[in-house]
C-alpha cells in the first residue's frame, strides 16, 4: 500500500509543488487549502489526489480535516502560512495579529492533535514537517507579526519534538531559504520606509537568486523518505 501525505496550503507555491512531487514519489495525496476553486484546478491537474477544503486556521477547518481523512498518515507538511503587506508593528491591529497566529501558528499544535490516530497508524514513524523562516530567529521590521508568529511556530515544533517521540512520531522544523512565491513578491513590492530589506530581495530576483518552489518540493520530499530517523530529528532541516 502506498504511503500517504497530507499537505496543507496546497493550492499554490510550495504547496502545489510539493503535491506534484509527492506523487512523482508514488506517495498517495491528501491536498488542503481554502479555496476550492484553486483546488479543483489542483485535481484537474493530479486527478488521483484527495482534496479537502478547509481552513486550517479554525477548529472547524481542521475538525473537517481529520473527519475526512480515513488512512494511515505518514507525512504531514505543515506549509499553510499568512503574511501580510508589510507595516509597523506598532500599527498592526488585533485581526491581523490574530489572524497570524491562527494560520501559522495553531494548527501545529491543534491540527497535529486532530491527526494523532492517523499519524500512530503509519506505516513505519510518521514524519512530520513544519514550513519555518528566518523570521523565526530574526526581527524583521515590518513583517512582525509573521516574524512573531514564526517564532512561536518554531517553539511549539521543538517542544513536540519530544512528546511526539514516544508516540513513534518525528517532527521537525524546515527552513526553505529564500523562494521565489507569493510572498517574495509581496516582500519586494514593499515600501523601503517600512520594510527596509525589499531592496535586498529586489537584488536576489535580479539576479535569479531565489530558489523555485520545484526545488524546494524535492529537497522537502527527500527530507521526508530517505533521511535517516536520526538527520530528519536532528537541528532545523535547512535546504542550503
Amino acid at each position: 500500500m502506498n504511503k500517504t501525505i497530507l499537505i496543507t496550503g496546497a493550492s499554490r507555491g510550495i504547496g502545489a509543488a510539493c503535491v506534484a512531487v509527492a506523487q512523482q514519489c508514488g506517495l498517495s495525496v491528501i491536498a488542503t487549502a481554502r479555496s476550492s476553486d484553486k483546488l479543483d484546478d489542483l485535481q484537474r491537474l493530479h486527478p488521483t489526489i484527495q482534496v479537502i477544503v478547509a481552513d486550517i486556521s479554525t477548529n472547524k477547518g481542521r475538525k473537517t480535516i481529520a473527519d475526512k481523512v480515513n488512512q494511515p498518515l505518514d507525512f504531514l507538511l505543515h506549509n499553510a502560512a499568512v503574511l501580510f503587506p508589510p507595516k509597523k508593528l506598532i500599527e498592526v491591529d488585533s485581526s491581523e495579529f490574530n489572524q497570524s497566529i491562527s494560520t501559522n501558528v495553531e494548527p501545529l499544535l491543534f491540527l497535529t492533535q486532530a491527526l494523532l490516530p492517523q499519524l500512530t497508524q503509519a506505516h513505519s514513524k510518521a514524519r512530520i514537517l513544519t514550513m519555518s523562516s528566518r523570521a523565526a530567529n530574526n526581527a524583521y521590521a515590518g513583517i512582525g507579526s509573521y516574524c512573531v508568529s514564526k517564532a512561536a511556530a518554531l517553539m511549539i515544533t521543538n517542544i513536540l519534538k519530544a512528546e511526539l517521540k514516544p508516540l513513534g512520531i518525528l517532527i521537525n522544523n524546515y527552513s526553505p531559504g529564500v523562494v521565489d512565491t507569493r510572498m517574495q513578491k509581496t516582500l519586494r513590492s514593499s515600501n523601503d520606509e517600512v520594510f527596509p530589506y525589499s531592496s535586498d530581495f529586489k537584488k536576489l530576483k535580479n539576479n535569479n537568486q531565489l530558489a523555485t518552489t520545484s526545488q524546494v518540493a524535492q529537497h522537502i520530499l527527500q527530507c521526508f523518505m530517505s533521511l535517516s530517523e536520526t538527520a530528519f530529528s536532528a537541528n532545523t532541516l535547512d535546504r542550503l
